[in-house]
């Protein structure tokens, strides 16, 4: 008979958690929850602008390797995708929190006191909404927009501050044993070891989401670049003649092509002699277009055959790009088919012209064909022309390069063979091809071989 009292214990009024801590329960786990989906529509939303917008060149080969990946490499995109997977992250710890509260699990306290801490973020983000709001003169696109919507905005402003506010609260609740008490009530009845698992299952979603953007961050080059071994003189580091195996290069359609194709059409009884044909139509003066080559190369001694198969004589430019990082940081070598030449380097987007336009007699005229050789050792480059070496103009004193004849460098501008500078100690490269005045051209690239250079020579 004894064996079957259970023992009872009557909770005093003392011991009963206060009307407050409840209703500061459901209104937390309301708010981490509206704000949890808000949080990951976010996250969704920034990753489906990336892919619809910015990565409509970008696909995926069946090898599961990155093609035409110059988009991913720009830092604004990568803080774009840095920021979505902060809000996922974040979205998840107010979810958990709010999954926390809603169970009355005994560690719901210390997430939902994490969860507004996150959360008090808001009030200086409502602080600096409402300044930018009261700043908001109607100039450029941001002032514009701020004027146009400076209701919108300050409301915003108010939301934020208000959510701030509500955080602080929350914060403060979370440490007060009359809130904790409300827990240890409820959850008495807790399988330990599955909360446990589940805070570790989260432990490692968050290690593993860190570890694959550190991976990303080093394979594009964002948070560390991991050094291209320094080739063997004359070590063969790639070659094509681009009858096989193109993958590696950017292909693509359009007004702007670049195209993998005979430029005679395919002989009787024969195989296609093939080359990169690059086909710029867009109109716009003073401007290329390049297929990037998806390999990494320090040192480097390279040739290619190029030659102008359509468009103006006087109005082309074929080159090469090398130490290419990204569409914004590379050098550029280029000449004409009416025998111009010209190195240039750009930077941050921004071009600075090293040598500017001179004239050789190296450069075979009209449509015949031009062998572009370029050496890079450290930061030392050459330059030649059908194996003959050109001179670069280098601004020295001078605010610009400048020829003053065939050459003959202006006063105070120094004439060298050798251009140094270490802006990019490596990089991928490419092949480009453009215009003077916006005329259409067609330029075809072929043979391509690329070697360890030589020893330094002065």
């Amino acid at each position: 008979m004894i064996e079957q009292i259970e023992p009872f214990h009557r909770v005093s009024e003392s011991e009963r958690p206060p009307r407050w801590a409840g209703w500061t329960v459901r209104a937390m786990r309301a708010h981490f929850a509206a704000v949890g989906i808000l949080l990951l529509a976010g996250a969704l939303a920034i990753l489906a602008y990336l892919f619809a917008l910015e990565f409509e060149r970008v696909t995926i080969t069946r090898g599961l390797r990155i093609a035409r990946p110059g988009s991913i490499y720009e830092r604004g995109i990568q803080a774009q995708m840095a920021g979505a997977v902060l809000l996922a992250l974040a979205s998840a710890l107010t979810l958990r929190a709010a999954g926390a509260l809603g169970g009355r699990r005994r560690g719901a306290p210390a997430a939902a006191r994490l969860a507004a801490t996150l959360l008090l973020l808001s009030l200086p983000a409502g602080g600096a909404v409402w300044w930018q709001a009261d700043r908001a003169t109607g100039s450029g696109v941001i002032g514009q927009l701020l004027s146009n919507l400076s209701l919108g905005v300050r409301l915003a402003a108010v939301a934020l501050i208000i959510q701030g506010l509500l955080a602080a609260w929350y914060w403060l609740a979370t440490t007060r044993p009359a809130f904790r008490r409300l827990f240890e009530v409820y959850d008495r009845g807790a399988i330990v070891m599955v909360r446990r698992l589940g805070w570790a299952m989260i432990g490692l979603a968050l290690v593993a989401a860190l570890a694959l953007g550190l991976g990303l961050a080093v394979v594009t080059d964002w948070l560390y670049e991991l050094p291209v071994p320094r080739p063997a003189p004359g070590e063969l580091l790639y070659a094509t003649s681009f009858d096989a195996f193109n993958d590696e290069w950017d292909l693509y359609p359009g007004r702007d092509s670049v195209q993998v194709e005979s430029p005679s059409g395919s002989p009787a009884g024969g195989e296609p002699d093939n080359a990169l044909v690059i086909r710029y139509g867009s109109g716009v003066a003073e401007q290329v277009i390049w297929s990037a080559l998806d390999r990494k190369f320090g040192d480097l001694d390279l040739r290619v055959t190029a030659r102008l198969l359509d468009g103006p004589v006087d109005q082309n430019q074929y080159c090469v790009a090398f130490r290419y990082r990204d569409e914004r940081n590379f050098y550029l070598f280029c000449v004409t088919a009416d025998g111009y030449y010209s190195l240039a380097k750009v930077r941050g987007g921004v071009q600075e012209r090293i040598s500017d336009w001179g004239m050789t007699d190296a450069i075979r005229l009209g449509a015949a064909p031009n062998e572009l050789h370029v050496i890079g050792r450290g930061d030392e480059f050459r330059f030649f022309v059908n194996g003959e070496p050109v001179w670069l103009c280098l601004k020295g004193a001078n605010l610009n390069s400048m020829w003053i004849g065939p050459g003959v460098c202006v006063d105070g501008g120094t004439l060298t063979d050798v251009y140094r500078d270490a802006a990019f100690t490596q990089g991928h490269i490419a092949l480009a091809a453009g215009t003077i005045d916006g005329s259409a051209v067609t330029v075809a690239f072929d043979d391509l071989i690329i070697v360890g250079p030589g020893a330094a020579t002065e």
